[in-house]
Formats: structure tokens, sequence, C-alpha cells
């Protein structure tokens, strides 16, 4: 499938927007395919191997460094799995694909799955491969913002949605100061152009590992305000979502899946470099030293957790309370039916 536009040019957040408003198209879709019967096993390879689509969130990038490092090193097969890495055409469209059964399992976001819970979009999350924030407030070193108080009155970039102006209005509130003294620019996908053409003095919806080096490859130095160390609940930036009526039908596979993933991440952790290779392998337009600075910066995460993968069901509550608070979230959403831990290793 096309590889997506990189970072620079478009954000991740902003694909949120386009899923709000497919959500009920595709409660109509999956009524259809109720209809019709639909499919709900896993075709085997000729090898006996279970055969599987997992789609991605994006283009092959650090954050998906335990994910390569999981086919390259053969975790797959050894649990039985045959597995189709494909990019999405369309980011916003990932849950979409899971939900209707075009796709086993996706890469999405924590706050994409509560909002598709909130509408009684039948996915769950069954791994967290990204446990916390790397959403952040980012500036150019020159504008002198390196604490949220440094915010008032300057000219703060966002993806059009309501994720971003809650996490400022939070910040700001948090850090005594009037959430009106910023101006709230939308910028919608031009987040990263529009800080470096000094078009705002800073960013909300960039990631502190991604975009941050990137600038510092072009010669820009940044200032990053990391989200949950001001103010905004702790979340998983990245999951792993499947369908609930796949995760019924088909436990072993689930299990087998995720349980590969997790020595992926586990082997990332340890052999930086060799996930690096496997990342470079699988996108040959990424700029190797990128490449090493990200996936450094990523890999280390993946050992900050009390377990790979492993979700932390009050950190869920804590954030959709506050996303239920600030109108991130439509309505209510029960944490149980939305994530679980029952398909990871126990250790």
């Amino acid at each position: 499938m096309p590889i997506p536009v990189p970072p620079n040019t478009r954000s991740r957040r902003s694909n949120s927007l386009r899923l709000f408003l497919t959500l009920s198209l595709l409660a109509a879709l999956l009524f259809a395919l109720a209809g019709c019967g639909g499919t709900s096993g896993s075709a085997s390879s000729a090898d006996g191997l279970d055969r599987i689509t997992f789609t991605l969130d994006w283009y092959p990038n650090a954050d998906h460094a335990g994910i390569y490092a999981a086919q390259a090193e053969g975790f797959f097969e050894e649990a039985g799995l045959e597995v189709e890495l494909q990019q999405p055409s369309d980011p916003a469209a990932v849950l979409q694909l899971v939900a209707a059964g075009q796709s086993e399992f996706g890469v999405s976001y924590e706050n994409e799955v509560t909002n598709a819970a909130a509408r009684d979009v039948p996915v769950q999350s069954v791994m967290a491969i990204m446990q916390e924030p790397l959403n952040s407030i980012m500036s150019l070193r020159e504008s002198g913002i390196t604490s949220p108080e440094d915010l008032a009155g300057k000219r703060v970039g966002y993806a059009g949605q309501s994720f971003g102006t809650a996490v400022l209005d939070t910040v700001l509130r948090e850090a005594g100061e009037d959430p009106s003294s910023v101006e709230k620019i939308n910028v919608g996908l031009d987040l990263r152009p529009a800080l470096a053409s000094g078009s705002v003095d800073a960013v909300v919806d960039v990631y502190w590992n991604i975009e941050a080096v990137e600038l510092a490859q072009e010669g820009l130095e940044t200032d990053v305000i990391r989200l949950n160390e001001v103010g905004v609940p702790t979340y998983n930036e990245l999951l792993i979502a499947t369908s609930d009526s796949y995760a019924e039908e088909n436990p072993e596979i689930v299990r087998r899946f995720v349980g590969a993933l997790v020595e992926g991440h586990r082997y990332a952790l340890e052999n930086p470099e060799a996930a690096r290779d496997a990342l470079l392998a699988a996108n040959e337009e990424l700029d190797p030293e990128v490449a090493e600075e990200t996936v450094a910066l990523t890999v280390s995460l993946f050992g900050n957790a009390e377990r790979i993968g492993y979700q932390d069901p009050e950190e869920w509550r804590a954030y959709v309370d506050w996303a239920a608070e600030n109108d991130v979230l439509p309505g209510p959403v029960e944490v149980d039916a939305a994530m679980t831990n029952e398909f990871l290793p126990e250790s």
C-alpha cells in the first residue's frame, strides 16, 4: 500500500478528525457485514501457519521498532503466524479496517480507541506498544519557551481537533495561567512547517521522539514540554487493536500474536542496533542518522512500565475522566470493554 506522507507535512493526531466523521458509517458497514455472515477465523498458509494482516498507523518509523524486530527475528513464525505488515493508505481508517474484519490487527491510539468505544464501535486494545505519551508541546529554542508559564501570550499551533486545545488548557491551568492568554491557531496538517517557519511560537500534537530529532537534523534546535509532566494524565500513545469478535473467536491466535510482539519489543530494548537495522530494511526512505537517534530514544521506553505491553486500567480511567471533562470524548467509556491485558504473557 502507498506510504503515507511523512510527519513534516501531516499530523498523526489530525487523523482523528476523519475518524470521528466516519464512525457512524462504520457502524452501518458492520451491520451490513453481520447480515452477510462474514468470516471469523484466519486463513492458513501452505506451511500451516495462521495468516493474519497487521496494519500500521503510519509509515515505518522508530515507534514500530519492536514490530519489525519481531518480524526480522522470526518471532511471528515461531508463534505459528504468517504476518502481513501493511501501511495504511489513510491512517485514520485503521480502526475501520479492524472493526470490519479487513485487518485482524492494527496500530492505533488510546484517544482513538476510547472515542470508538464511546460510539459503540466493537474494537478493543489488546496490548500497549508505547506506554506513555509521545505527544508534546514543542518550540524552537530561540523562542525561550521552556515551561508552561512561558506559553502565556504566545501563538500555539494545533492540529484542529479537541485533544490539542484540551491539552493546552489543562497545562496552562495547572501552571496557574489563564488558558485564554494563548492564541490557539488551527494549522491543520502543517504543524512542523508552521513551527519551522515561525508562523507560530509553539505547537502541540507532535512527537518528541520523532519530530524533535528530525528538526535537529535540519539545524533547528527545540525545547519540548512532555504532557504527562505538566498535568495531562498519562496514557498509552500506541496500542494494538483487534475487533471484539476476532478476540472472542480466536483467543489463541491473539495470545500468540501478542506474545510474539512482546518478544519483539524485548529484543528491540536489548538490541537497539538490530532493531534499527530491521526498521531501515523495512523503510529505505528513512534517514539512517534519524533512524539511529529516534530508535535509541524510543526503544528505551519499552522497559519503563511494569511489563512490556501492559495497560494500567487505572491510568485508562484517569485519562477517560480527563477526556470526558474536557470534551475530547463524546460520552462515557467503560474501560474494561475497551482494553484488556488477558492476552499478555505472564512475564
